[in-house]
């Protein structure tokens, strides 16, 4: 008694051009590769059509994850600018209508079905402008912030206790900030 090993046809939804000996595998998107039609034994690239045949599809994978990954930053950088232009563009009316929800209660965000909006409160914080001369200035004014490199939290918390008006940083005062989530 002898058993038929021959493997039911696969659908393909492409046709491949015909290659010496057994017919080559679909290539599926998902993945897989199938038997196509006819094989008995499974694809063997044994020849230099068929060797040539599988380092293309390879090629093409490999090309097409290259597109998909330089396409994909830039995609993601498209939307994430199109977001940006959103909360720009409609921004100013959402912090209209949310201080209208908010007035008269301590809640400082609303939480809505696609996220958050909300205030947040900054610290005060200094940005240094100048960082030469904040260095000449720490060394007479604030040694302790002054090590091999300046500790630039150290001088600022300097700088904000004593209110000392410097050349070489910007003050900020403390205030609410809106944001998007």
């Amino acid at each position: 008694m002898t058993e038929d090993t021959t493997m039911p046809a696969a659908p393909s939804t492409r046709s491949l051009p015909p290659l010496d000996g057994p017919a080559a595998p679909a290539d599926t998107r998902d993945g897989d590769v199938e038997a196509t039609e006819g094989e008995t034994e499974g694809f063997i690239p044994d020849s230099a059509a068929k060797v040539d045949w599988v380092l293309g599809k390879i090629a093409a994978r490999r090309s097409a994850a290259a597109l998909i990954r330089e396409n994909g930053e830039a995609m993601a950088r498209e939307e994430e600018r199109q977001a940006e232009a959103l909360e720009w563009r409609y921004g100013p009316a959402i912090q209209t209508w949310l201080n209208g929800e908010l007035a008269g209660s301590k809640k400082k965000s609303k939480r809505l079905y696609h996220g958050v909006i909300g205030y947040r409160t900054r610290p005060a914080g200094v940005s240094f402008t100048n960082p030469a001369a904040a260095l000449v200035w720490a060394r007479a004014s604030c040694p302790a912030a002054v090590t091999e490199t300046l500790d630039r939290k150290m001088l600022a918390s300097a700088l904000l206790e004593t209110g000392e008006a410097v050349d070489f940083a910007a003050f900020t005062p403390e205030d609410q900030t809106f944001y998007i989530k």
